[in-house]
């Protein structure tokens, strides 16, 4: 195993959408992604790292959603991801801790329209590790917005899953690798 190179006095945990209706999914089932995030959420918390959980919630009515979101719009038309649904419970096994940080975003990158960079200044982070659903889509966007941001950033790979395992390699492979290192689960709790 390699040791990773960051200070952890200026580092967080970005863990975007764990919720229960994703422990469903085949791939999140066949690589234990839930058990995976657990890990690096204790490692985090017992070396002090700060753990900042991303939910997604749309009001009664969806006032946030314009017509013209192709993606979000076909979410208002089912009518999922309310705002305190089930849909968007967290996992029992990563749910935050009492005094972590629960950032709501209303779009695809966790970033946009959300307090989730104040936060980030706020705790003075250079370093984030980004893990969650859906690699395709929440993750791959606040990889792309941190680096552009100039954070130093790590995803970790096996706590992150799409729809289907192919949709997750071509992502990591092909767009994520290139702006920030892929790392594991115990990897990060190795160099701690």
């Amino acid at each position: 195993m390699r040791e990773l190179s960051f200070d952890k006095t200026r580092t967080a945990i970005i863990a975007s959408e764990l919720f229960q209706r994703n422990a469903g999914n085949k791939m999140v089932q066949e690589r234990n992604t839930m058990e995976n995030a657990k890990r690096v959420m204790d490692a985090a918390r017992a070396n002090g790292i700060p753990v900042i959980h991303v939910t997604i919630g749309f009001r009664e009515g969806y006032p946030e959603v314009s017509d013209r979101n192709k993606l979000f719009s076909m979410i208002k038309a089912n009518g999922s991801l309310k705002a305190g649904s089930d849909n968007v419970e967290f996992h029992e096994l990563v749910r935050p801790a009492p005094g972590e940080v629960v950032v709501s975003r209303p779009r695809v990158n966790p970033f946009f329209g959300s307090e989730l960079e104040s936060v980030l200044r706020a705790h003075d982070v250079e370093t984030i590790f980004i893990m969650g659903m859906s690699t395709i889509f929440s993750v791959e966007a606040a990889v792309r917005y941190a680096a552009d941001l100039d954070y130093q950033v790590f995803l970790v790979e096996d706590c992150c899953a799409a729809s289907r395992q192919e949709e997750h390699d071509w992502a990591v492979e092909n767009v994520i690798s290139r702006m920030a290192e892929v790392t594991t689960s115990q990897e990060f709790a190795d160099s701690l």
